[in-house]
């Protein structure tokens, strides 16, 4: 066995300043993946940037939620009334969606974003979720018609199968149901999955600074178990975050930085972890 990283940049199209930044680091192998927001206002800059530079397409990252500082989001697909709200826009809070959302409606929504980044001339090889909202934390979970929807399109999918600590202390009863229905339904379907999943869950009121985040993210590498994990972080530069909560955009430049860190970069070749685009 061997230790493996796929290192991901979550919320691609969130606008051209963060595009331009993980791009960049696509193009230098210090990134192996990123995911794409479909809906995302610089969704469209970032397709152009991906294909100008000639990288993999980015994972579809199926987004059923506006952004709370960014202004509304609408969804692609017409006719999904129980995914928005009375002026047809996606509702900033997940639970309100978790509530209401329809199977149907979210297939259908899921099927509408693939199809724009065909139409982009991008075939994405998995998906994920932004805000957790296949997870189904809160109403019906959407995890059975994500694998199945994985399936149909050979897809992989973002779910771990060895939980990260927090996570894994945190959840019972229906969540931990949940969650092993999740496998077994990935495993049915034949679902890629990643072995875990790393990066610093903290949030960013609770990040004492940079030096802090790094020594969370440094100790999970060095922690990494064998098989396929995924670091996940959010980058984003300065520009792009002015609109954000102040603490999580600061995290945000801070992961940015870690990905140009020597220190980070040492870690991985030291502890023998290869770098590969997938899982």
């Amino acid at each position: 066995m061997s230790r493996r990283l796929v290192v991901t940049a979550d919320d691609l199209g969130m606008d051209a300043h963060a595009n331009e930044e993980i791009v960049d680091l696509l193009g230098r192998g210090v990134l192996t993946s990123t995911t794409l927001m479909t809906v995302a206002p610089g969704a469209a800059d970032a397709a152009a940037r991906v294909r100008a530079a000639g990288l993999a397409a980015p994972r579809l990252h199926v987004t059923l939620t506006s952004a709370r500082e960014l202004g509304p989001w609408r969804p692609l697909a017409a006719d999904v009334p129980t995914l928005t709200d009375a002026r047809g826009r996606f509702h900033v809070d997940p639970g309100r969606l978790a509530g209401r959302a329809s199977v149907a409606e979210v297939a259908r929504e899921m099927t509408a974003q693939l199809a724009w980044m065909h139409a982009t001339g991008l075939r994405p090889g998995a998906l994920d979720s932004h805000s957790g909202s296949l997870y189904g934390s809160r109403g019906e979970s959407m995890m059975n018609t994500a694998m199945t929807f994985c399936a149909e399109n050979g897809l992989g999918f973002r779910l771990p199968r060895r939980l990260p600590r927090v996570l894994d202390l945190g959840i019972r009863g229906r969540l931990r149901r949940r969650y092993d229905a999740g496998l077994a339904a990935a495993d049915a379907h034949g679902v890629p999955l990643p072995q875990t999943m790393i990066g610093c869950w903290l949030p960013g009121r609770l990040i004492a600074g940079y030096a802090h985040l790094r020594a969370n993210v440094l100790r999970k590498l060095r922690d990494l178990p064998d098989g396929v994990s995924e670091l996940i972080l959010h980058p984003a530069p300065a520009a792009s975050v002015h609109s954000l909560d102040r603490a999580e955009g600061r995290k945000r430049v801070w992961e940015l930085r870690l990905l140009r860190d020597p220190l980070f970069l040492r870690t991985i070749r030291r502890e023998g972890i290869s770098l590969v685009p997938a899982w």
